[in-house]
């Protein structure tokens, strides 16, 4: 087995045994056993548990990265392609912080040995959302005067969908009421385009064709 798959096999054992049993009861060994290797061999790869916590939170960034880049080079249009990546990060979400009795041990574990990881989640979602306001604008389909400046607005407004699992939600968030927000700010931006549009002179608008 070459060593980028064997890299990948302790990654995915590890997560598994994190999910089930936590991480402070798993151990080296037994995630060793479940990769099908020595525990020798596993101390090749990752020093200590903390270094496998940290390659599975680098796990996660990157199937985030890999989804992202899927979406923004389909052939959806741009208000398609942010409802879908936002409901997709709001449905990643939401199987993080259910999916697992210790979810909210592996959180704390996880940002014991990478304490930036929220922000740099965040940052990934404000980029990918403010190129594809940059997109709408390009296809005329919104009329965005600052992308990134909106795509903060937007996000900082559907913090509420994406709670941390250290703490339960007072009320479970809704992905209706997620579709309904966007659609919301998609109405403003499509509107604000609009308005521009019927602004042109006849000669502009052929232009524009």
């Amino acid at each position: 087995m070459k060593r980028h798959a064997k890299h990948e096999k302790i990654v995915e054992a590890a997560a598994a045994r994190f999910r089930y049993y936590g991480t402070r009861k798993t151990t080296m060994q037994e995630i060793a056993e479940d990769a099908g290797m020595a525990v020798g061999t596993l101390y090749l790869y990752f020093n200590n548990k903390d270094a496998l916590v940290a390659a599975c939170a680098e796990e996660f960034a990157a199937r985030h990265q890999q989804q992202a880049e899927q979406i923004l080079s389909s052939d959806l249009g741009p208000e398609a392609k942010l409802r879908a990546y936002v409901v997709a990060r709001f449905r990643q979400s939401e199987e993080t912080r259910t999916a697992s009795p210790h979810a909210a041990e592996i959180t704390k574990a996880v940002l014991r040995v990478k304490p930036d990881r929220i922000r740099e989640e965040g940052q990934m979602m404000l980029a990918v959302v403010g190129r594809i306001l940059a997109e709408g604008n390009a296809q005329g389909v919104f009329q965005v005067a600052d992308p990134d400046r909106d795509a903060k607005v937007f996000l900082y407004s559907l913090v509420g969908f994406f709670p941390s699992a250290l703490l339960k939600p007072t009320v479970e968030p809704l992905k209706s009421d997620l579709l309904e927000i966007i659609d919301w700010f998609l109405g403003v931006w499509r509107a604000t385009a609009q308005a521009k549009a019927n602004t042109r002179t006849p000669k502009q608008r052929a232009r524009a064709k």
